[in-house]
């Protein structure tokens, strides 16, 4: 078989597969540590009708028409607004919970709100918390980072597998020799095709020759030959098309965390971005809110239950947040604009930082500063910006003495610790 022929046709036939680390982790030894999630609440959710509950105030412009007449709700420590599906997920998960009200996101923008928010900074070339995570602990295993889309910029600091919502067309991707159930090609036949790419692969790497391009695409080509086994088994443990989660009105926000779930607990993954629009409402704020949050709460609960019948819920850290948050008041079709102000919820099972709200806000949803050993409202303490809740987050996850993270500094000069007991 021509050399390059048989390398293009070959890659045809694995277009999921080549998109995987170069090394194999296979061989290795499980992954020990914590799982990571983040989940993506994308187009700015309105936190005032969820975590960081609004009531109206004498005087100003209305924020909330459920405070008309209801009042905030709490579960223990953590407090939340009648709205929407919040009572059952907030009795439900509310000890898993560090509420972190009042972040500054410092923008209106989507694109740089999804910037900040995920990676930590406004301006472009940081990657995402999950890749960061991904690439300090397990730069080996096949799918070590699965994203489902919103931002995740991986900065080729590790090979992101970047997933649509064609979440049920995954095994027939992960098998490329295989149609209907049936190899296309003999197995030993086959076993010999990948040996032959592979020993040509490594003989092509090993040239000084070698520029930096087709190097790359080598490096990902002979990942996708090593990968096949592990991946084919982990293909195999899938649903069949009967089996995935319903889809919602949303998106598929099931699916994807069914997916993340059978991939950590294969094995073969560490970190994941699950993502779920829905949420820019410049109209009918409250119709459209509410919609986007039953959806988002449901997966996050499906999450947390799947996770658990697989035996790793108490591995899992999941970060939710958005691009910032809506107005604290409506505009003339009913709808909020783009407001800065947001916040993020850190869920871990059994952590002793849970069941904590941080309160960043004034009654109008306005930033107020917080002592940094308290973590209290105070005169002299600082705003809470993305830039301290991924500097916690780091810290918490032992990311910040690797080599990684110190190519990535935040450089804040004040910090918190958001996990303190």
């Amino acid at each position: 078989m021509n050399s390059r022929r048989g390398f293009l046709q070959l890659a045809a036939m694995t277009p999921f597969a080549a998109c995987l680390p170069w090394v194999s982790h296979a061989a290795g030894a499980p992954f020990p540590g914590k799982f990571l999630v983040t989940i993506q609440a994308r187009g700015g959710w309105d936190v005032s009708c969820f975590c960081d509950p609004k009531i109206n105030q004498i005087g100003e412009r209305e924020i909330t028409k459920w405070s008309k007449s209801g009042d905030i709700q709490a579960v223990s420590n953590i407090i939340y607004a009648p709205f929407a599906e919040n009572r059952r997920f907030f009795e439900k998960h509310g000890q898993k919970m560090l509420v972190i009200n009042g972040v500054d996101s410092m923008t209106n923008s989507h694109t740089i709100g999804e910037t900040v928010n995920w990676s930590g900074r406004t301006a472009q070339g940081y990657p995402s918390l999950t890749a960061l995570y991904s690439a300090t602990n397990a730069p080996l295993l096949p799918m070590s980072y699965v994203t489902f889309g919103g931002f995740s910029r991986a900065e080729n600091i590790v090979r992101a597998t970047q997933l649509d919502s064609s979440v049920s067309e995954i095994s027939t991707l992960l098998q490329p020799n295989e149609i209907h159930g049936a190899p296309m090609i003999n197995e030993g036949l086959w076993s010999l095709v990948k040996s032959a790419h592979k020993d040509e692969s490594k003989t092509v790497l090993s040239s000084a020759g070698v520029v930096a391009g087709n190097l790359s695409s080598r490096r990902a080509y002979l990942s996708s030959i090593i990968n096949m086994d592990p991946l084919r088994e982990f293909a195999e443990s899938l649903p069949s098309d009967g089996g995935w989660e319903r889809r919602s009105q949303s998106g598929n926000l099931r699916q994807q965390a069914q997916f993340t779930v059978a991939a950590f607990r294969a094995g073969v993954s560490v970190a994941s971005d699950l993502s779920q629009g829905g949420f820019d409402t410049h109209d009918d704020n409250d119709v459209d809110q509410a919609l986007a949050l039953a959806d988002l709460v449901d997966g996050i609960d499906y999450l947390w239950d799947t996770a658990a019948d697989a035996g790793i819920a108490d591995r899992l850290v999941v970060v939710v947040g958005s691009d910032f948050s809506r107005t604290p008041y409506y505009n003339e079709g009913a709808g909020k604009d783009h407001w800065p102000i947001g916040s993020y919820i850190i869920m871990e099972q059994g952590a002793s930082y849970t069941n904590k709200v941080i309160e960043g806000t004034d009654e109008l949803q306005n930033a107020i500063a917080i002592d940094t050993e308290t973590l209290e409202p105070s005169n002299f303490g600082t705003k809470i910006l993305t830039s301290h809740v991924h500097d916690s987050l780091r810290d918490y996850l032992d990311l910040s003495g690797s080599e990684m993270a110190r190519a990535y500094p935040l450089n804040n000069v004040e910090k918190f610790d958001f996990f303190a007991e």
